[in-house]
């Protein structure tokens, strides 16, 4: 059993960068795995469905998608925080988010 989180994910995945960059900023301790055939194995044993990044905590439980992934964090590990205080920043920080999420990786993949 690792003391670290690991993150599963390819440096392309806006959602894989998006835990990564996270984890960082919150300071957590984790290891970065790019998914590759090698790691195969490891990952079907603990994903839901075939996507990128998985979540892998140290205690072997695995997590998908990464606003969710998110939350569970933040709600784990307070500070440093990522939601303001203030009930209408809290929420335009969420709105700001959700519309990155679905339509600003729009704007990303066309223009790769």
């Amino acid at each position: 059993m690792s003391e670290l989180y690991k993150i599963i994910g390819a440096e392309m995945s806006p959602f894989s960068v998006k835990v990564r960059s996270y984890f960082r900023f919150k300071g957590i301790a984790h290891q970065w795995i790019v998914r590759t055939p090698a790691i195969q194995e490891e990952y079907k044993a603990l994903f839901k469905i075939p996507v990128i990044p998985l979540l892998v905590s140290p205690d072997g439980a695995g997590m998908q998608d990464s606003t969710p992934i998110l939350e569970r964090i933040e709600s784990q590990i307070a500070e440093p925080t990522v939601q303001p205080d203030d009930p209408a920043l809290a929420f335009l920080s969420s709105l700001l988010e959700e519309f990155g999420d679905e339509w600003g990786n729009k704007w990303m993949f066309h223009l790769r």
